[in-house]
């Protein structure tokens, strides 16, 4: 009998393809898997079906969805007499296993996104999975904000039962353990992959976590700062008003960097003051002309400085020059900022509480912080144990996110620093990137986050290739995004648009 060539499999079904090895068996069919549930957990229910020609339409942050043939195992999970339900999906490829593990998050109060992430997972070969933590995929936090359980399934217990599950179903589905578990997630789900690594640094080698909803008892408060810092002396600016402020800053800070490429490369080194721009006069509905005031620019500089409390005091980051600032300003705020506000902080839903003031506001963030920072906040800089087992962070942040304020990731990027002994230490096993004129999870005027966001993760976990630079790239430009604390400043020659034309100093 002549064997398949290296890396093909026998198409029997008894055989599958593994990148970091050869052939090996499918030791249990799909449908006679068992669950084993994790700890501290009851099965409720488990079923497992082959599925073929699974897709996913539409753009994704963790690789391009191809049309994959899986083991479609679905886990229902309960705790105690708490009467949740938790689900729990896992893809295994029929076919293609690359022999890793990878865990995907959520995107705010969703604990899990299931096919926007399982199917470029699988497509690129990895067995994953995704959960509910059984508060469901619609947002709604009126019906679980003051259960204990559900509580503590979204914040970080479920991610790491759906880990251990996942893990366990690889291996009894291929015959063996994953060779090397990755975490996926951005925004909720870059906190996910935080919260693994702080609370359970044995589930994963490397975690991916882009812009990271860390720090989530300070800036989901601090996300309404935009409203209150335009009512408490007047009202809402209109936001042809503002983005003609956030432009001009563009235009005034653009070149700073070395280039006229409409981009800041460093937001923190723009001075821009808002004030320079009253008497503007701005086009708003067509053809209506309209003055920018003193309110407007005052109204403008708070957004950008930062949420205050009244003395002055910073509390939290704003929103730096060149971001959109459409979401976090227009009334009557974002979602995620009411819900928690009226949810978690009042306790009663769908409150209207659209005239706070400053000090109001301040009051309910000292609160979030007081009730909130130790199970939710997953800011804690001790990673020692995820770094002392060889795992490595990778995050990037847009400097124009325009739902969480990047410089609180470079806040906990330094009390990292700090708590490990310096830069040379951390960058180790945690690293991050700066990208210019990103939006949250994509979006925004700069160039893109790569196709492909694990790719330098993997060579970094995998192959010691630590990486200095990541290639984004979109909007007709390509930046080299630097490894901070350096930044982006063109050479003085080529292309603006090209990456090739910019350093890292």
């Amino acid at each position: 009998m002549m064997l398949p060539p290296l890396g093909v499999c026998l198409a029997l079904g008894s055989l599958i393809q593994t990148c970091l090895g050869s052939c090996v068996p499918r030791t249990t069919p799909c449908s006679s898997l068992t669950v084993t549930p994790p700890e501290g957990a009851s099965l409720i229910n488990a079923t497992a079906t082959e599925r073929y020609n699974v897709t996913y339409d539409g753009p994704t942050f963790n690789g391009p969805a191809g049309s994959v043939d899986i083991c479609d195992v679905e886990v229902f999970l309960t705790h105690g007499d708490a009467g949740d339900a938790v689900r729990i999906a896992i893809y295994l490829p029929l076919h293609g296993w690359n022999g890793r593990w990878q865990g995907t998050g959520g995107g705010g109060f969703a604990a899990g996104q299931f096919d926007f992430e399982l199917v470029p997972a699988v497509t690129a070969g990895y067995s994953a999975g995704a959960t509910d933590a059984g508060v469901g995929l619609d947002g709604n936090t009126d019906v679980w904000y003051n259960s204990t359980q559900l509580v503590k399934n979204f914040v970080h217990l479920s991610l790491h039962e759906m880990t251990v599950v996942g893990k366990d179903l690889s291996e009894k589905f291929y015959g063996r353990k994953p060779e090397y578990s990755y975490w996926f997630g951005c925004s909720t789900g870059g906190r996910q992959g935080m919260s693994e690594a702080q609370r359970y640094p044995e589930d994963y080698d490397g975690i991916f976590a882009g812009a990271p909803a860390i720090n989530w008892d300070k800036f989901v408060v601090a996300d309404y700062w935009p409203i209150t810092a335009q009512i408490e002396d007047g009202e809402a600016v209109p936001m042809c008003k503002l983005n003609a402020i956030t432009n001009a800053s563009v235009n005034t800070c653009d070149s700073l960097d070395g280039a006229t490429d409409g981009l800041v490369s460093n937001p923190l080194k723009c001075k821009f003051d808002a004030k320079s721009v009253v008497g503007t006069e701005v086009q708003c509905d067509g053809n209506t002309t309209t003055t920018i005031t003193e309110h407007d620019a005052i109204a403008w500089n708070r957004i950008r400085d930062g949420f205050e409390d009244a003395s002055g005091n910073l509390l939290w980051y704003g929103l730096e020059a060149g971001t959109n600032l459409q979401n976090l300003a227009t009334p009557p705020g974002f979602l995620i900022a009411r819900q928690w506000i009226a949810d978690f902080l009042l306790q009663n839903p769908g409150l209207d509480f659209s005239n706070i003031k400053q000090d109001e506001l301040v009051d309910l963030y000292h609160q979030s912080v007081a009730e909130f920072a130790d199970l939710w906040g997953t800011d804690n800089p001790d990673l020692s144990a995820f770094s002392a087992k060889g795992g490595k962070i990778l995050t990037w942040h847009g400097w124009a996110d325009d739902l969480i304020p990047p410089v609180g990731t470079l806040d906990y990027w330094q009390r990292v620093v700090d708590l490990a002994g310096g830069e040379k230490e951390t960058d180790e096993f945690y690293r991050v990137f700066m990208a210019p004129g990103l939006g949250h999870c994509g979006g925004g005027s700069g160039p893109q986050m790569p196709v492909d966001n694990l790719a330098p993760l993997v060579d970094w976990v995998e192959k010691g290739k630590a990486p200095e630079t990541i290639l984004f790239s979109g909007n007709g430009q390509s930046r080299n995004i630097c490894k901070f604390p350096k930044e982006l400043e063109y050479s003085g020659r080529g292309n603006v648009s090209d990456a090739a034309s910019w350093k890292c100093v």
